[in-house]
């Protein structure tokens, strides 16, 4: 057989065929940080973590999603190899406030190393944020949690006019990442929905399910099974989120 494969592979020479192999190594990690202000100063990230892959149709990718509901933050950042095609650099900007804002960014390539963003400035340079608007008369509970629910009867704030109480469950998985939100705050009156109805953001799938509104609160409903089965396994991702900054990879 030792003879075969020699014979072989020196026929396909004398044809002209060369043997090749296109590789292609993209910088690969993923993070979360909660915090406050992360709508208006850039957060760096270098990574230094590769990964190869010699497949076809390979692409390296950046996703960054920014949600802000006022006194609290959160970004999810990943990077890596993806089997999606098409080039593709693109912010996206779901709500400039005033109240809750969301937004984020993505990046497909196809050169070595080419998902090089280092902070967040490649998503806040797009971003234009609502002018603040004066209070109405509307108390909305305002709150981001990743641990837990958040309470509808605490911490109420006036919301600005033209906007009213929004509160989802958020589950977001892809990039490395699996992480379940409660998000609470003022959205601008005409929307009902965060994300425009969106179920992915670059390799991240997400799942935005309202809260149940009554008469005069917010109360939680029983999250779908496709969203609960996102959670399990996540203990061992929530201690090392609380440290701000964390590589999950």
């Amino acid at each position: 057989m030792g003879a075969c494969h020699i014979q072989y592979a020196l026929l396909l020479s004398l044809l002209g065929f060369v043997p090749c192999s296109d590789s292609l190594t993209c910088l690969d990690g993923s993070m979360v940080k909660f915090g406050s202000n992360l709508t208006k100063e850039a957060v760096d990230w270098v990574e230094k973590l590769t990964a190869s892959s010699d497949a076809l149709m390979v692409m390296c990718q950046e996703t960054l999603v920014l949600i802000d509901v006022g006194e609290q933050s959160v970004l999810l950042w990943s990077k890596g190899l993806s089997k999606l095609s098409g080039e593709i650099k693109k912010a996206q900007v779901f709500s400039s406030g005033p109240g809750i804002v969301a937004a984020s960014y993505i990046h497909f390539c196809s050169t070595e190393n080419c998902n090089k963003a280092t902070s967040t400035k490649v998503l806040l340079d797009s971003l234009s944020l609502a002018a603040s608007s004066k209070l109405g008369t509307l108390q909305c509970p305002v709150c981001l949690h990743f641990k837990g629910s958040c309470d509808p009867k605490s911490n109420l704030v006036l919301c600005p006019v033209n906007t009213k109480c929004y509160a989802s469950s958020m589950g977001i998985q892809g990039g490395s990442l699996s992480i379940f939100l409660n998000i609470f705050g003022c959205l601008e009156s005409s929307r009902n929905v965060l994300l425009n109805n969106q179920t992915s953001i670059g390799v991240m799938s997400v799942r935005e399910i309202l809260e149940v509104k009554s008469s005069n609160s917010l109360s939680h409903v029983l999250v779908p099974g496709t969203l609960l089965t996102w959670t399990l396994g996540l203990s061992a991702l929530l201690s090392p989120l609380c440290a701000g900054i964390s590589p999950l990879c």
